[in-house]
């Protein structure tokens, strides 16, 4: 078990003290990213290629994470707005586009 928490590189598995099992880290959703580690030692594990695998880890569809750095100019909160308005007048422009090429 050991094994398996300590070969993802982002340390999303902690081994339960109390149970002994393998479970998430308190931040895990936050800090994960897909890797190979973890299938590759799980196989590695296995005793036969048919066994289910120790943990599953799969990519959520309802969630998009990310992180914004900053300079010190302007904090992150200032920089995540400034970013959608642009969005916003991109996907308006484009919205424009289509309509007009509908209307050919």
């Amino acid at each position: 078990k050991n094994e398996i928490v300590e070969c993802c590189p982002d340390r999303i598995l902690e081994l339960d003290e109390v149970t002994g099992k393998i479970v998430a880290a308190e931040n895990a959703y936050e800090i994960a990213t897909f890797t190979e580690d973890l299938a590759m030692t799980q196989t590695a594990l296995k005793k036969r290629a048919e066994d289910d695998d120790f943990v599953s880890c799969v990519q959520s569809t309802d969630k998009f994470v990310f992180s914004v750095e900053t300079t010190g100019a302007m904090d992150a909160e200032e920089i995540l707005k400034a970013s959608l308005r642009v969005l916003k007048d991109k996907l308006n422009y484009m919205a424009s586009e289509v309509d007009t090429l509908k209307d050919m």
